[in-house]
């Protein structure tokens, strides 16, 4: 089995919370493009992982759920949640679309009961721990979960593809 996680950062250092946006949607096809070679180079059932966090990963995770439909046999959606409560604050919108998400998920994995920084940790790295390769979007600042994620995937010598937000801006 191929597999393939994701880390990025939130709304605020992406394109805001709007996902309707031309750098969301250029975000979206740059991950569709990334894991349809994945696909296409295995006979393999394609395995994705997504954090289910705003931003990056609820990209990721739409990009998942069209993969998923396209290709239902080949394709395998492991959602890792830190902690049951993890869109509570969110607004009411990314709430429902984070359940309609989840529920499309092929697993889910928990990690804790309540927010830590340390279950927020734990998640990355179980997340990254069951990928072969991760996908970064990341702008290479030295703090952040996004960067820790990234410095524990170098750690371990995961193999990282790295997309700066910049890339995606018009």
């Amino acid at each position: 089995m191929s597999s393939i996680a994701l880390t990025g950062h939130r709304p605020t250092k992406l394109d805001g919370y709007d996902r309707t946006t031309p750098f969301y949607r250029r975000l979206q096809e740059e991950l569709l493009r990334i894991a349809l070679r994945a696909l296409h180079a295995s006979k393999e059932i394609l395995e994705l992982h997504s954090g289910m966090a705003l931003g990056a990963d609820t990209v990721w995770a739409e990009a998942i759920s069209m993969l998923k439909q396209r290709y239902p046999d080949r394709v395998r959606f492991v959602a890792h949640v830190p902690m049951p409560g993890q869109p509570d604050r969110w607004p009411a919108q990314a709430r429902s679309h984070y359940r309609e998400l989840l529920a499309r998920a092929d697993e889910i994995r928990t990690y804790g009961t309540e927010y830590t920084s340390e279950v927020m940790q734990a998640r990355n790295i179980g997340m990254i721990d069951a990928a072969q390769t991760l996908i970064a979007v990341y702008d290479g600042s030295e703090r952040g979960g996004t960067a820790n994620a990234v410095r524990y995937a170098r750690k371990i010598a995961k193999p990282i593809i790295v997309l700066h937000p910049n890339r995606f801006q018009q």
